[in-house]
């Protein structure tokens, strides 16, 4: 092409003309919210089963078998006999494991990082499973509160709290409940307003953006904890009846127990590969060694409420 007066745009200058790569957008599940909340237990090399040992809690003011209070000059009184009673529940480690196969030209014509970011989306993969089979859980406590016809209400949660305390669960207390219990149009969010919307009954209003839960709720956009209880917000909150409503959980730490191999600093998960030369592509597995069960139930509230019309 000929030298010219014209403007050197793009449509001259062509020779170097390249592509830029932006930075890559993984998208990834919300995921690891459980561990934090429940009992783990690492799987010693030569078992494969975790056991927790689960003590029955005594009645110390049986007459025949609690704490005897002797009288005045009777302290060589013998006490009173009692059982200590313990059942064990038992977990078998198992294997979860996803995988991806990546060819070379796949990961030589990506400028993003192709197998980085892979083995990213595998292990959250992962992580996402084991919050969901944890959550499944909530739906076996004996004890519920909320109802499917009604937004999540703060007095919902106090009487969670008050079946917790009453059954002597030992503190910190943990709420996961799935984000629209928290926000939105049938959320705990509600509270604030000076009517009542969808069961709320304005237990917040007043409270303004200063202090606690208020300038969490309205100036952060979030709230970490309320009346003591961590709150952590999870889709991966199983459906109620249908999809308008979501079972969320408030447990302590003893309700839900999970038994897993340790790949090292208390990961559960381990990445491994391989290659497959004869079709010159790499294989990426996830793998983690991991069970759940429920260990004290009254240790646990259900939380059911509609989020949806």
């Amino acid at each position: 092409m000929a030298q010219s007066s014209e403007i050197t745009d793009v449509g001259v200058a062509q020779g170097g003309l390249g592509v830029a790569i932006a930075a890559a957008i993984v998208q990834l599940n919300k995921a690891a919210v459980l561990p934090q909340c429940i009992t783990m237990v690492a799987s010693p090399a030569g078992t494969n089963t975790v056991k927790f040992p689960v003590y029955t809690k005594q009645d110390v003011t049986n007459a025949g078998y609690g704490v005897k209070n002797m009288a005045s000059g009777a302290e060589a009184t013998d006490a009173n006999l009692t059982d200590i009673e313990t059942t064990a529940v038992s977990v078998e480690v198992l294997r979860n494991a996803i995988r991806a196969e990546i060819t070379d030209l796949a990961a030589h014509g990506n400028a993003d990082a192709l197998m980085v970011n892979a083995g990213t989306q595998l292990g959250n993969s992962i992580a996402k499973e084991f919050d969901i089979n944890v959550c499944a859980l909530f739906d076996g406590f004996a004890t519920s509160k909320g109802t499917s016809s009604h937004g999540l209400k703060f007095v919902d949660l106090m009487d969670a709290l008050a079946s917790l305390e009453a059954n002597d669960a030992p503190r910190p207390y943990h709420a996961v409940l799935h984000p629209q219990q928290m926000y939105g149009s049938y959320g705990l969010s509600n509270e604030f307003g000076s009517t009542s919307v969808e069961g709320s009954n304005a237990a917040f209003n007043g409270i303004g953006a200063t202090g606690g839960v208020g300038e969490q709720f309205l100036g952060a956009g979030f709230v970490t904890s309320i009346a003591g209880i961590n709150i952590y917000t999870s889709t991966s909150v199983p459906d109620g009846a249908d999809a308008t409503e979501k079972k969320g959980g408030i447990f302590a730490s003893t309700a839900i127990g999970c038994g897993y191999v340790d790949q090292g600093g208390g990961s559960f998960v381990d990445m491994a590969s391989e290659r497959d030369e004869s079709q010159a592509k790499t294989i990426m597995v996830a793998n983690a060694y991991y069970a759940v069960s429920e260990l004290v139930d009254l240790h646990g509230v259900e939380i059911h409420t509609e989020i949806s019309g």
